[in-house]
């Protein structure tokens, strides 16, 4: 067994058709080798925006493939759970955006 500890990762999801024909300006940005994400929230009633940098134990773009998250997260802990060990995942988002 590799690591029991818990990890929390990240994968900021890709744009829509929609998003991408309304050519929005993204209000959240990953660095994977940085492992983290920047989200930039306005400050309501002042018109300035500011920039919030969250770290965590691994983090993917929006041009990570399904494959590559798996092969990252998962595929480690499939061999620790066949040899009897127990595993969770807890994936969390908006419907149809890849959790499966």
């Amino acid at each position: 067994m590799e690591d029991s500890s818990v990890k929390v990762v990240v994968r900021v999801r890709p744009w829509s058709e929609r998003e991408k024909q309304a050519s929005i300006v993204p209000v959240v940005s990953a660095l994977s080798q940085e492992r983290e994400i920047s989200v930039i929230k306005e400050v309501y009633g002042k018109g300035t925006k500011k920039k919030h940098v969250y770290h965590f134990d691994e983090v993917f773009t929006n041009f990570t493939t399904q494959e590559e998250v798996f092969d990252t997260t998962l595929e480690p802990m499939i061999g620790d759970v066949l040899r009897g060990f127990e595993g969770t995942v807890f994936a969390y988002g908006q419907t149809g955006t890849g959790k499966t």
